[in-house]
């Protein structure tokens, strides 16, 4: 399957897909600020409200709602219209956004989360549903490439609003203006997105003992990025995995399936970029999560300087991406490998940068690589997903993709936490114990991320990319 990109962009902002493109950023635009206006915020929401021990839960459970939501996305697409999931989605975020800006204790600050996961959870899949459907084949990279753009964005604007919020006013108000964006978002929905896309699999019931069995999955996941211990981290990793090993399984044979024909299919394009979309930020996130700490403490770098360096992959993901989307097709079909390819090199850049006497350059250029990795391949891997899927399992497929990445992420950060926590990461631990941390960061990472590029120089082996 070849991929043009040779459309002009002035046809993305033409009618009818001008209107659909603002709906499709507002919404990607909601939930990377949110993302990082929660990072910025969430340390004095937990010292005001009390459980400074609680305050990863709040990633947690706004991530497993976020998945579940996800999976559950298709199906309620096709019960109640396209148009009414989103606007049911808005309304639980509105909610969510509102019990966080005002919760008078640490649960109801946990339970707005679990709202905005559910919000943003059934945004995000019901428009990845939407993309393939509305959008001709060849403007796709360029959609995917804006919405890289609006991560680099927020990933830079988003910790500077709601710092200033926080320190200005309060944390609250960094939880409250997402407010207006989110009812100008359900405005559009309104006004843009049809009613349609009610189907037969309407009638069959949502499968809530699966949709639980995946809910539980990644809730062991969780545990295992937080776990004090590597042996208790490593069990709820391995907990996890066959959890959702076995739900996966039992899916397959089911009348009201939640994935795919040929999902994670070594046989099947389609099933091969399902993997990739896994393995790339498992690879990344470990890493990830560790970077900017490692800026300040190796190298003694102020926070905000460190915030800034530690963008890097954002910034150049942003760029490529918006670079790729106007390639021709030969080219972009060369990023479906190439790009997982400079990432595993980019991971193990970081590793060199480590351990050889902890030269920050060379972790930068590895991040760099990073970045360009991710915006090479990420647009044409969404892409083989959506439209190399059965047309009966189109929905299904595209939204995966949200909830894929949130696995990966899950996983790469349970592998990270296992890997920093074995080499003795803890508060106040000596320089040396931090470094010896992000060398067994980058060293887990980097082989996730050769796994990764392996799985795409397979994926173009079948000679349908």
């Amino acid at each position: 399957m070849s991929v043009d990109t040779t459309l002009p962009w002035s046809r993305l902002f033409a009618r009818p897909y001008g209107a659909y493109l603002a709906t499709f950023s507002l919404g990607s635009a909601l939930y990377a600020f949110a993302a990082f206006l929660v990072s910025a915020c969430m340390p004095s929401a937990v010292q005001e409200l009390g459980h400074l021990t609680l305050m990863s839960w709040s990633l947690t459970f706004y991530l497993i709602a976020a998945i579940v939501a996800g999976i559950v996305a298709p199906p309620l697409k096709w019960r109640i219209g396209t148009g009414a999931a989103l606007q049911c989605a808005g309304l639980a975020y509105l909610l969510g956004s509102v019990a966080c800006g005002f919760a008078p204790n640490i649960w109801t600050l946990l339970g707005g989360r679990v709202l905005q996961g559910l919000g943003e959870g059934t945004v995000s899949s019901v428009t990845y549903i939407l993309i393939p459907e509305v959008f001709p084949a060849a403007m796709i990279p360029a959609i995917f490439g804006i919405e890289a753009t609006i991560w680099a964005v927020g990933s830079l604007a988003a910790p500077v609003i709601g710092g200033y919020l926080t320190q200005a006013i309060s944390w609250r108000a960094a939880f409250l203006v997402e407010i207006p964006p989110i009812l100008l978002f359900m405005a559009l929905v309104w006004r843009v997105i049809p009613e349609g896309g009610r189907r037969d699999e309407a009638h069959h019931p949502i499968p809530v003992l699966r949709v639980a069995g995946v809910g539980f999955g990644i809730l062991l996941l969780s545990l295992a990025a937080i776990e004090p211990g590597v042996y208790p981290r490593v069990a709820s990793l391995i907990a996890a995995m066959l959890v959702l090993l076995l739900v996966a399984r039992s899916d397959l044979a089911a009348p009201n399936r939640l994935l795919p024909r040929g999902a994670f299919s070594f046989r099947k394009p389609a099933g091969l970029a399902l993997w990739v979309v896994l393995l790339l930020p498992t690879a990344h996130i470990g890493p990830a999560t560790y970077i900017i700490l490692l800026i300040e403490r190796v190298w003694g770098y102020d926070p905000l300087t460190a915030s800034v360096l530690g963008s890097v992959v954002a910034a150049f993901w942003g760029g490529v991406g918006v670079l790729v989307s106007r390639l021709p097709a030969r080219w972009t079909g060369t990023g479906i490998w190439l790009g997982p390819c400079l990432l595993a090199v980019g991971l193990a850049l970081g590793w060199v940068g480590m351990a050889a006497g902890q030269i920050l350059w060379i972790v930068l250029v590895g991040q760099a690589l990073i970045g360009t990795g991710y915006g090479l391949c990420w647009g044409v891997l969404s892409q083989v997903i959506m439209t190399g899927s059965e047309e009966a399992d189109r929905d299904r497929a595209s939204a995966m993709l949200p909830s894929v990445l949130s696995a990966g992420l899950a996983i790469g950060s349970a592998l990270g936490g296992i890997a920093a926590n074995a080499a003795g990461l803890a508060e106040g631990v000596p320089r040396q114990v931090v470094v010896q941390a992000g060398i067994a960061c980058f060293t887990v990472a980097s082989v996730v991320g050769v796994i990764a590029a392996v799985a795409s120089l397979r994926l173009r082996a079948t000679g349908r990319v």
